[in-house]
């Protein structure tokens, strides 16, 4: 404790040996700035110490409620996986990585991951939207149908089922039927 207190010293962060121990033994609350000054004297990044040795068993409660194993506590740490229950899409909108997508900061790894992660987030919520407009899109063309609907709206509808990939063929061999029923 005194040779890092030393070291913090010599960078100009200055903290007694008792405050040390204190920060060590859990006693203290561990500042940013703090744990900043103790990565840089130590010569490590900041997420060696705060992240858990790869090995370790125990059980992490990083917030209220929530427990994980360290494994998973790391991957939350370097901005590898959400916490359980969080938004995926705020995590990857607010990744690291996903900061430096289309800069030229980072290196080509860190940006791809950083694009994959926001790109998955998106692609869940994408099919969603989309599912729902095919299903509205063909509710709206049998509404259509089920009337006398004009040229003009039977061509609307089918443009629109076309852009959104929906088939209509079971519309028209609906209308088809129609037809051939009141023959």
């Amino acid at each position: 404790m005194s040779t890092l207190a030393q070291r913090l010293a010599d960078q100009g962060f200055v903290i007694s040996d008792n405050r040390l121990w204190n920060l060590v033994s859990g006693r203290t609350k561990l500042h940013v700035d703090t744990l900043f000054a103790i990565a840089a004297a130590l010569g490590v990044s900041p997420l060696a110490l705060q992240t858990m040795p790869l090995d370790d068993t125990r059980e992490v409660q990083p917030a209220p409620g929530v427990q994980v194993s360290a494994s998973r506590f790391n991957s939350w740490v370097i901005g590898t996986e959400p916490l359980p229950g969080a938004s995926k899409t705020s995590y990857a909108e607010f990744h690291p990585y996903g900061a430096q997508i289309g800069r030229v900061r980072g290196d080509l790894d860190e940006r791809a991951r950083g694009l994959a992660m926001l790109l998955a987030s998106r692609a869940e919520e994408a099919a969603s939207a989309a599912e729902l407009l095919r299903q509205q899109a063909l509710s709206y063309a049998a509404t259509l149908l089920n009337g006398e609907p004009s040229e003009d709206l039977l061509r609307s509808a089918e443009a629109l089922s076309h852009r959104l990939g929906i088939d209509v063929s079971a519309i028209d061999r609906a209308d088809d039927s129609r037809s051939g029923a009141s023959e």
